[in-house]
């Protein structure tokens, strides 16, 4: 099945059972060379799809993701599984208890598949750095798929599970979701709860999901939300004329290849076909922004770090020099780049007062290849961890809802289109990122 709701529809028609579904969606687990998942509890699994089926015969009410198999990104608890975020440090570190939003899918009849590898402790974005392999790309494997969340990327993109959690501190949804060519969403700040979830920088950290399509994800934010009044599903295929969109330039327009750029331009035509008005705009200072994002990240990664990294504990060695980066960060100097989050908050408020929604590249090229630390831009090579990151993370600083649609490629590698709305609303997200899913089918 390719989504949700095809699921829900065969299971009511009887075409088939829970216990048949999860069996095959394990099989193909098994049979990837991706590496997208750390740990499979197979047996749970089934045991949990044979109770969707006890409810189904006993025609009992099924949750709004009844027997649909999803994945979990190792930073996030689940009980009964080890938590290992990518790491032999915590290869037998097993959670007594689920993480809220994990509990939240139970809750709505979802089967949990297993855990998904990570980007050690999630401080990487291209999801080949991690204790149990690199994770390969589902659309070419020797390519990245995008971290941190590499493995919730790849699986839905392989068709290895429906949805997928992950976490977003600078990019590691949305990223993985664009090299991947499926759907991300990193929500407005704290609007999910990050209980049970390894920290890597708490002010910047958010959880976010993985999905296939527009309306999975917006079936599954409700379910992470706690809501049942379908405020965001029901906006996914409503009519977007009368919209206004922002196009984001300046910032937003540097460092994007040439094909990055024509999807840009496809998708602003797709848009304006359906009635929108497309305006070009530019967020104040995003430089600023994206730079006080990263010294905070550095600073409060090391801190979490701290203690392990005096104890000497093992790590990655690219890893490791990422945190010690934060070594160097003053209290001054961090206390200073908190500060303006009120003013990165600001700079996107002032931007969306103008139009409904912001449009850019989730990233400006497609994904690099496996261990590739520089990567080319029409020519001129860039280093790779800042190049695919400098688009999506000022919005982890501002704290403004971001969804990254999948729109266009590059020899079969996708790209992705980056919306960014107002805080909490999500809705108008999913209804504009219904026409670019659409516009990208044709």
């Amino acid at each position: 099945m390719s989504s949700i709701n095809q699921l829900l529809a065969s299971y009511r028609s009887g075409q088939s059972t829970a216990s048949e579904v999860v069996q095959v969606y394990l099989d193909k687990i098994g049979q990837s060379e991706l590496n997208s998942f750390i740990s499979v509890d197979r047996a749970a699994s089934l045991a949990t799809a044979e109770l969707c089926d006890k409810v189904m015969s006993a025609g009992g009410t099924l949750g709004p993701l009844h027997g649909a198999p999803v994945a979990i990104k190792d930073l996030i608890d689940v009980a009964g599984m080890r938590t290992t975020m990518g790491s032999s440090q915590y290869a037998e570190n097993v959670a007594g208890a689920d993480a809220p939003v994990v509990q939240r899918l139970r809750n709505a009849g979802a089967v949990i598949l297993g855990k998904t590898n990570t980007h050690q402790f999630a401080y990487g974005s291209t999801g080949d750095r991690s204790d149990f392999g690199p994770v390969r790309n589902p659309r070419n494997v020797e390519h990245v798929s995008g971290g941190s969340s590499s493995g919730s990327a790849a699986a839905v993109g392989a068709g290895l599970c429906l949805a997928a959690l992950g976490t977003d501190t600078s990019a590691s949804v949305r990223l993985p979701a664009a090299f991947c060519g499926v759907v991300g969403l990193k929500p407005t700040v704290g609007l999910l709860p990050s209980t049970g979830v390894f920290p890597l920088s708490p002010t910047l950290d958010h959880v976010g999901h993985l999905s296939a399509t527009i309306l999975d994800n917006a079936l599954v934010l409700e379910v992470l939300c706690g809501s049942t009044s379908g405020r965001y599903a029901e906006k996914v295929g409503k009519p977007i004329a009368g919209m206004k969109i922002g196009v984001l330039g300046g910032y937003f327009a540097d460092f994007v290849s040439n094909d990055v750029q024509a999807s840009v331009r496809r998708a602003r035509e797709a848009l304006e076909a359906a009635g929108a008005r497309v305006v070009d705009i530019e967020v104040p200072e995003t430089q600023a922004i994206y730079e006080n994002q990263q010294l905070i990240l550095r600073a409060e990664a090391y801190a979490t770090h701290r203690a392990a990294l005096d104890e000497d504990k093992p790590y990655l060695p690219e890893v490791r020099t990422r945190l010690m980066t934060g070594a160097d960060v003053s209290a001054a100097d961090y206390l200073g780049a908190l500060g303006q989050r009120h003013s990165a908050q600001s700079a996107f408020d002032a931007a969306l007062a103008d139009v409904d929604i912001l449009l850019s590249p989730t990233c400006g090229v497609p994904a690099p290849r496996i261990d590739e630390r520089e990567t080319l831009v029409d020519g001129t090579a860039h280093p790779t961890f800042w190049l695919i990151t400098r688009l999506t993370a000022p919005t982890n600083l501002s704290g403004h809802p971001s969804l990254s649609v999948p729109f266009g490629e590059t020899n079969g590698l996708p790209h992705g289109m980056q919306l960014i709305g107002r805080y909490q609303d999500e809705a108008t997200l999913y209804q504009v990122g219904a026409v670019l899913e659409s516009a990208n089918r044709i």
